[in-house]
């Protein structure tokens, strides 16, 4: 056997928690395989950062001197430090309800919009992450850690004789191979290489998030600002530029997302809420199906034309699944390989990196002895917080009955995320409080509640839902740490992250 067939840590998977996680490991001495089916640059999805993800990526950066990652974390940064290297500028999230029966209504209250700030400036901002570009600027790190990555090549079977020695076959250039190691990873997201060679169970059947999607890339969307103007919104009010910002449009079934890039490039979906798309029509014809019936979206696209890169449409099945265990004594899977829920809160890129700091926290810090305990805790904690998520993002297509509804229970993703970024450097390592029983026990309890105001065909009456308002509003009050459900900010949040 050559010295080049012979691994400390195999990755399946080079997106950028895969080529990270390797960066990090071949920093610190380890010889490190990354093995992808595809080659970079490639078209994924996954492209809304947030302040949590942009602090993990720092102290990542930070802690194993990863500098050439370090502006990644900044959105001014970004582009001064990799003009190259498309993104997008974030300064929150934004939500616009067409639920009323007469579509968008622009007033004084802003009683069909919500902004939530989460950076003081565009300097500081998070980003949009044009993946392309992103996964193959975080490949190029690894490999220039010294991390060897073989792509457009074809797992062909994966064998386990005993703890710490995996055995697996690749097909690569034509040539079969085979590479061994003594510790394995899985960051090939929904493909799931590793996992389903090892059977691991599925659980998606106990989510309550059921939702499917149709999404591309577009060139020449108009601003948002634009329509809303046309509308007569009051934009004066806003906390940042609209389309500085993860824009959200809400419909009684679904919503749209509208990522906008510095070059003019927006990236649009619509995801369905509580059903799946059809899957005996063809992406374009479920993209002229929602365009048909929710006209606005046709004001909001005018002329755009899809861009000639990725060149087509996408639609999925369901998005959610999600996987019982996420590592064994000598293995682990990123949570992208592990599960989904929905694009909704943007809660993917955040995830995927607090995995990375988990598994190779478990890797570095820990004798081999005392490993298996960390690796365990971490796939309990997985599991957890995609049940977690599960529930913040469930609640919210439930509230798209009315878009108080909504706009309650999305506050309590707010307190959790920004009760997350408080407490990483003392008291959690799970993500949005996962950990915390006592927060479980209150989400659940209030999910349970929201169901039922929820459960019959008519719309829930206007005491229910300033009364089921109030209740998430006291309830959530020890996680309230930014002034959320603040009556005199009109839906307006000015600033809610922690500072970078």
């Amino acid at each position: 056997m050559t010295k080049q067939q012979q691994y400390d840590v195999m990755i399946f998977g080079s997106g950028f928690g895969g080529c990270l996680t390797a960066a990090i490991l071949a920093k610190r001495g380890m010889s490190v395989l990354m093995i992808d089916k595809l080659a970079h640059p490639r078209f994924a999805i996954g492209e809304s950062s947030t302040p949590a993800a942009d602090l993990i990526l720092h102290e990542l950066a930070t802690k194993y001197d990863l500098p050439d990652l370090m502006p990644l974390t900044k959105f001014g940064t970004w582009r001064q430090e990799y003009p190259d290297v498309r993104c997008g500028c974030k300064r929150g999230f934004s939500y616009f309800w067409h639920g009323h029966k007469q579509g968008f209504q622009a007033n004084a209250m802003h009683d069909h919009e919500l902004l939530v700030n989460a950076n003081a400036s565009r300097e500081v901002a998070d980003t949009q992450w044009y993946r392309a570009d992103v996964d193959q600027l975080f490949a190029t790190v690894a490999q220039q850690q010294g991390a060897t990555l073989l792509e457009e090549a074809r797992v062909l079977s994966i064998e386990h004789p005993q703890t710490h020695q995996w055995h697996v076959t690749i097909e690569h250039e034509e040539t079969e191979k085979v590479y061994r190691s003594r510790f394995v990873i899985d960051a090939s997201g929904p493909s799931g290489v590793l996992l389903n060679a090892l059977k691991i169970e599925s659980q998606t059947d106990q989510l309550q998030t059921h939702s499917s999607a149709v999404y591309g890339h577009f060139n020449d969307v108009p601003p948002l600002k634009n329509w809303l103007n046309a509308q007569q919104a009051i934009v004066s009010d806003y906390p940042f530029p609209v389309d500085d910002s993860a824009v959200h449009h809400l419909f009684h079934d679904g919503w749209a997302w509208q990522l906008r890039f510095e070059d003019g490039l927006t990236s649009l979906g619509f995801v369905l809420g509580n059903s799946e798309l059809k899957t005996d029509t063809t992406p374009r014809e479920t993209w002229n199906s929602i365009l048909s019936d929710h006209p606005v979206m046709r004001e909001l696209l005018d002329s755009a034309t899809e861009a000639e890169y990725p060149g087509q449409l996408s639609q999925t099945g369901r998005l959610q699944r999600l996987r019982s265990q996420a590592a064994g004594e000598d293995w682990a899977a990123l949570p992208s390989a592990v599960g989904f829920i929905d694009p909704l809160h943007s809660t993917g890129i955040a995830h995927t990196l607090s995995g990375v700091e988990r598994v190779c926290h478990a890797l570095l810090d820990f004798t081999e002895a005392d490993r298996t305990v960390e690796l365990n805790k971490y796939s309990q904690q997985v599991n957890q917080e995609f049940r977690l998520i599960d529930l913040l993002v469930a609640g919210c297509y439930l509230g798209l009955k009315d878009f108080r509804l909504f706009t309650a229970w999305s506050m309590i993703y707010f307190a959790a995320a920004t009760t997350y970024e408080q407490n990483r450097t003392s008291k959690s390592t799970s993500l949005f409080c996962a950990d915390d029983q006592r927060f479980i026990l209150i989400i659940t309890t209030l999910y349970q509640q929201l169901e039922q105001l929820c459960s019959n065909d008519l719309n829930p009456s206007d005491q229910a839902i300033s009364q089921f308002v109030d209740q998430v509003k006291v309830t959530i009050s020890p996680y309230n740490h930014v002034g959320l459900f603040e009556p005199v900010v009109n839906n307006m949040y000015h600033y809610t992250a922690t500072a970078k």
